[in-house]
């Protein structure tokens, strides 16, 4: 009876590990970049392969700007991407993997075309909006005339487009492919650009000791060709 009750011990001591390293196996990974915008395609496609080359598998949730990074923080998901450097002074359980995913020009979007940007603090006098979880904008806007935060970026444009914001602030291609998508034609992208910046994968802390072969698993995927051959039939 001893025997077998140490063998069914056994047994199940086995299967918890195994059922626990398959879990630990599988990444998930938050996200808020628009779904049928080329980029988030080419994205998804850059962490899965990434992960796979590492011996793991991904999986992409896409939610809301503010939520996404609150759960990837919270440890829910086990990371979030694509995001501007500086995510972590809010959310101090995400940690930047320094190789970039991609790169990202942020201009300010009105109904006004005349409007004269030069730089964040050019803004500072209008009514601005921004999507809810912006924190570059949080952190540079803070001091604009009117701020206003929306869930989305459709919410975001259409708010434009009524002439509710002064400027929006968003993304040049995301925001380009949003208004079309909207049908929206009163709202142009003002040049030059408010910054140019790299967008970065985060992982939570807890996995801090694979930022590391992340970095180096990307770079190899750039210079195999791997990374251009994703965004050419993503961009196609």
């Amino acid at each position: 009876m001893n025997k077998m009750l140490t063998q069914f011990f056994l047994f199940l001591a086995i299967s918890m590990l195994a059922s626990s390293t398959a879990v630990a196996d599988v990444f998930s990974f938050s996200t808020a970049d628009n779904q049928a915008h080329p980029r988030s395609v080419a994205m998804n496609v850059v962490v899965t392969e990434c992960f796979k080359r590492m011996g793991h598998s991904a999986s992409i949730h896409p939610m809301p700007s503010e939520r996404s990074l609150y759960n990837a923080n919270a440890g829910v998901q086990d990371g979030n991407f694509v995001r501007t450097m500086g995510i972590s002074a809010t959310y101090p359980d995400l940690i930047a993997v320094p190789e970039p995913l991609s790169k990202n020009t942020i201009v300010a979007f009105s109904k006004y075309p005349n409007l004269k940007v030069d730089g964040w603090k050019s803004l500072l006098p209008y009514h601005v909006a921004w999507v809810r979880g912006w924190k570059n904008c949080d952190r540079e806007l803070k001091e604009a005339k009117t701020i206003t935060r929306m869930p989305n970026e459709e919410l975001l444009f259409r708010f434009l487009s009524e002439g509710r914001a002064d400027v929006g602030v968003f993304g040049l291609e995301t925001g380009v492919q949003k208004l079309r998508e909207l049908a929206i034609l009163n709202v142009l992208p003002i040049t030059p650009p408010i910054t140019e910046s790299t967008l970065h994968l985060y992982i939570h802390k807890s996995h801090a000791h694979l930022i590391n072969q992340i970095s180096a698993t990307l770079r190899a995927m750039k210079l195999d060709g791997t990374y251009r051959k994703i965004l050419d039939q993503t961009y196609q």
